[in-house]
């Protein structure tokens, strides 16, 4: 997972440097366009083989998946890398809250502190001005937790890259839909899921590259790290992606958080470490 985060942090770096000459939905589509060749590769080393029997959740979480890679590329775009991944990493809060409507789990004294914590977090952190952009970005969140929820239900029906496999095609396919559909269509309240297809020049290939190359590899350590090990041990070292993310950040030319943004950020740190603690 560590690693993971690593290759996480520099896929959104990448993503970056590729949001000035193109828009999120094309972001999206590079990743996972380059992500699927390398690991059909791996598949081709090393074939996959699957028990199978639960198709439509191997749908459903490349389906959330993309869409909340959509919401997050678009985040990045828009704000610092420290703000982003801070708003990606709500998804423990949003975890618990399902676990408990949908699942009927019981929510333990300390997870209902540690969810209202992070609340708090994501207000202050927004200044308590929830415009498009915090929406978004909490919406990452959200969709991210319905997508590991549904990684860890998948663990005993089939390997890892095929759960990585779903991910990425479904985050090739969707992508095209809606860069066909944008030169069409336009609407503000979809900005983050409409942008027209740019073709990549100069060192834009490069930094495609590297970011496919990079996601493909990070996204199959974290679903190995969710297989094999217990998910609070792997959703606490997943925060390292925050750090790594900062300091590229920096690297880029971020501002540095103002201290409204960094007790924000450190509310729902702790909030996400506190309810991983709990799993």
């Amino acid at each position: 997972m560590l690693a993971a985060s690593f290759l996480f942090a520099l896929t959104m770096l990448f993503a970056k440097l590729l949001s000035h000459s193109m828009g999120s939905v094309e972001v999206t589509f590079w990743r996972n366009a380059i992500g699927l060749i390398v690991l059909l590769l791996v598949v081709l080393k090393k074939p996959i083989k699957n028990s199978g029997g639960r198709p439509f959740t191997l749908m459903f979480r490349g389906i959330i998946g993309t869409v909340a890679l959509l919401t997050f590329f678009y985040t990045i775009s828009a704000t610092s890398l420290s703000n982003a991944i801070i708003y990606a990493k709500t998804e423990p809060i949003f975890t618990a809250l399902l676990a408990f409507f949908l699942l009927g789990e019981k929510l333990k004294a300390k997870s209902i502190i540690a969810i209202f914590i992070g609340f708090l977090g994501v207000a202050v952190l927004s200044g308590l001005h929830f415009d498009y952009l915090h929406v978004v970005g909490i919406l990452t969140g959200f969709l991210s937790a319905l997508a590991y929820t549904s990684v860890r239900s998948l663990k005993a029906y089939y390997d890892a890259r095929t759960v990585v496999l779903s991910f990425m095609f479904f985050g090739v396919i969707i992508p095209c839909i809606l860069m066909i559909a944008s030169e069409v269509y336009t609407s503000q309240f979809f900005a983050f899921a409409l942008s027209p297809f740019i073709m990549p020049k100069g060192n834009d290939w490069i930094w495609i590259i590297l970011m496919g190359l990079a996601a493909a590899y990070g996204q199959l350590f974290m679903t190995r790290a969710y297989f094999y090990a217990k998910a609070g041990l792997v959703s606490t070292v997943s925060y390292s992606v925050v750090l790594f993310a900062s300091l590229f950040g920096i690297l880029l030319g971020d501002i540095l958080p103002t201290a409204m943004m960094l007790a924000g950020a450190i509310l729902i740190v702790f909030s996400g470490i506190l309810l991983s603690r709990e799993k």
